[in-house]
Parts: C-alpha cells; sequence; structure tokens
C-alpha cells in the first residue's frame, strides 16, 4: 500500500532536479510492487525529527519484519566504490567523490528507530494483549542504496546494499519471503526473525505519516544566487586539496564544521564517520572514516582511541575481532572482523 506520494519538485538547480527524477523513478518501481500488498506501507518523502535529529528519508517501507530504507541517487555516468568504501561517480570524463549514501540510510534509520522507541506504548502497547512487550529496540533496519537505470556500477568492492533502481523491489520481496520461512513454526532456523503484528504494521506506519515535517524552504537567498554560492564553495574547496576531517569547513555547505559521528547497524555493530555539523536537517555531507584514514598525510590518532593496541590484541570495539595489522598510506591497528566493527587505531 502506498501511504505516502512521492510529492513533485520544483527546483532550479539541474543538481537537484537529477535527484528529484531518481526518487520518482524509484517511487515508480515501488508503486508498481507494494500498491496492491496490505502488509507493507510505503512511504515517499518522509521527513521526521526527534530530540533535535531529523530523518529526510527518500522512500521508506513499513513490514511485520522491520522497516526498509532506500536512498535513491541519481548517476548518469559510472559510480565507483573502491576497496576503502570510497564512493566516486565519473559524468563526461571527470570524476568527483561523494558520501556514502550508505552511511545516510543508516544514519537516518537510527532516527526513525529512536523516535519509534519514545513512542513505543502508543504504537504496541495497544495490540499485544498481554504478550512481552517486544519494543523497536531490536527492530531491523534493511538499507538499500538505489542508482538510476542509466547509471553503471563499478565494483572494487561488494556493496550488498547498492543495486540499480529496478531491481530493488525484487531484492525486498526476496528478502521478506527469507523472513516469512524464518518464522514459520516448522522452519528449522534458531533464531526467529523480530516481527510485528499486521495492525500494529499499519499503526506504525500511520505514525510516521502523521509525524512528517515538511522541510522548511530558504527565503534568504533568491534561488539562483543560492545554486551559485553553493557552487563556488564546493569548487574553492576541491582546489585546495580538500581532506575531510574534524574541525574542517564542510566542503559542501560552506557554513558548518565537520565532526565525527556514529551509528548503529542493523547488525548491532557501530560505523563511524565525519558528517556536516548542520547533517541532516541542512546539509547531506558526509565522509566514510576508512576513507579519511587513506587520505591523510600524517596518522592521527582518534580522539576516542586513548589508550595504546598491539597486533593480536582482542577488539576493545567488538570483542569478538582481533587487531590486525593495515596499511594504506599510514600503518594502522584494524579489526579482524571489518567491515562489521570499523575499529581503527594508528600506529606511532
Amino acid at each position: 500500500m502506498i501511504l505516502k506520494e512521492k510529492q513533485p519538485g520544483n527546483s532550479r538547480d539541474p543538481r537537484l532536479r537529477a535527484g528529484e527524477d531518481a526518487e520518482k523513478q524509484m517511487a515508480f518501481y515501488l508503486q508498481r510492487a507494494f500498491a496492491k500488498k496490505n502488509d507493507c506501507f510505503v512511504l515517499n518523502d518522509l521527513r521526521v525529527t526527534h530530540s533535535g535529529d531529523t530523518a529526510q528519508v527518500d522512500h521508506l517501507i513499513v513490514t511485520q519484519f522491520g522497516l526498509f530504507i532506500i536512498e535513491s541517487k541519481s548517476v548518469h555516468g559510472k559510480i565507483t566504490i573502491n576497496e576503502f568504501n570510497e564512493w566516486s561517480r565519473t559524468f563526461n570524463k571527470v570524476a568527483e567523490g561523494m558520501p556514502s549514501p550508505v552511511l545516510q540510510a543508516e544514519a537516518q534509520g537510527s532516527v526513525l528507530k529512536e523516535l519509534l522507541k519514545a513512542h513505543k506504548e502508543q504504537l504496541l502497547g495497544k495490540v499485544i494483549f498481554g504478550k512481552v512487550q517486544k519494543g523497536f529496540l531490536n527492530c531491523p533496519v534493511f538499507v538499500y542504496v538505489a542508482i538510476s537505470d542509466s547509471g553503471i556500477i563499478d565494483r572494487k568492492k561488494e556493496v550488498p546494499e547498492l543495486f540499480k533502481a529496478d531491481q530493488i523491489s525484487k531484492q525486498i520481496l526476496t528478502e521478506l519471503e527469507s523472513l516469512k520461512k524464518k518464522n514459520n513454526p516448522l522452519s528449522l532456523s534458531l533464531s526467529l526473525p523480530w516481527e510485528m503484528e499486521l495492525s500494529e504494521v499499519k499503526i506504525v506506519a500511520e505514525f510516521l505519516l502523521s509525524q512528517h515535517q515538511p522541510k522548511p524552504t530558504n527565503k534568504s537567498l533568491p534561488a539562483k544566487q543560492e545554486v551559485a554560492e553553493y557552487k563556488t564553495a564546493s569548487k574553492n574547496e576541491t582546489a585546495k586539496g580538500f581532506v575531510p576531517k574534524a574541525g574542517a569547513i564542510c566542503p559542501e555547505c560552506g557554513n558548518h564544521k565537520l565532526i565525527r559521528k556514529s551509528v548503529t547497524r542493523s547488525d548491532n555493530t557501530e560505523t563511524d564517520f565525519l558528517a556536516c555539523a548542520a547533517y541532516p536537517k541542512e546539509c547531506k555531507a558526509i565522509f566514510a572514516l576508512v576513507a579519511v584514514a587513506k587520505t591523510l598525510n600524517k596518522p592521527e590518532k582518534l580522539e576516542t582511541e586513548k589508550e595504546e593496541h598491539k597486533e593480536h590484541d582482542t577488539c576493545p570495539r567488538c570483542k569478538n575481532g582481533t587487531l590486525v595489522g593495515r596499511k594504506a598510506k599510514t600503518e594502522f591497528l584494524g579489526c579482524s572482523q571489518y567491515p562489521k566493527c570499523k575499529f581503527t587505531s594508528y600506529r606511532n
């Protein structure tokens, strides 16, 4: 069921218009796949806030077995992901770096989960009739990145969340079918998936729709002037050989500093990244820390890792892996469970 349609955009910026076209294309595929399903609720262009954080979700599907977030990206050339999880796109033989859309979607999922957790009694308490209230702590958030049909994906590294837009619906339906089989009483699976009742799914979807807040328009600058200043700031940073690091001015908006943030994945591992201080309300700039580590000329010790670590020590973050030596442009220790655990400690 389509609970919230894709809203038409009216941007004058060619890049923003291209992004709107990519979202419109993805919304069409979701309409075709889910419009007649009464156990899945699709919300396009959803924007919610919680505790000062904002999630701007291109496409959200609320199901019995969790939330599915789809981040649409307009790519008319080639998109590349290298072994360090750095994203770039090439158009007319010109390559430029881009923020990780996977991290963007995971950050959006964290805000949605916190919002649902804060209202769990309202959303689940009325319909469980004596069962132990499960809440949303373990509610899975499945993330997908949809590349427009005209784009080409160059996979130097396998990214399981990345698909062409026309493949996303099939991937989600396959995942849902797998989760349903695991929850079957005859299933041999030792772990049952997190699940909501059908009535709860509708309540949750309608609650999220009620929390939607349209993005405020910036009336302080004429549209053409605003776009021109944005492009000038981006070009200036590129010309200076900008290296993303905490405290640096954001290369996207040019108004705020980059700060370190973290997001919890659906498998309960943490991912650290750098983001604009205005993310995600005013700016969507976001950078994977592994990419930052590769581009720095000098090894910098991360602020949160004060103690010394040695090779073969137990990973202090996930407690499951061991520290192994790695090398990009600098030598550092990383968890053997990478990419599930992205602990990093630079060697002196």
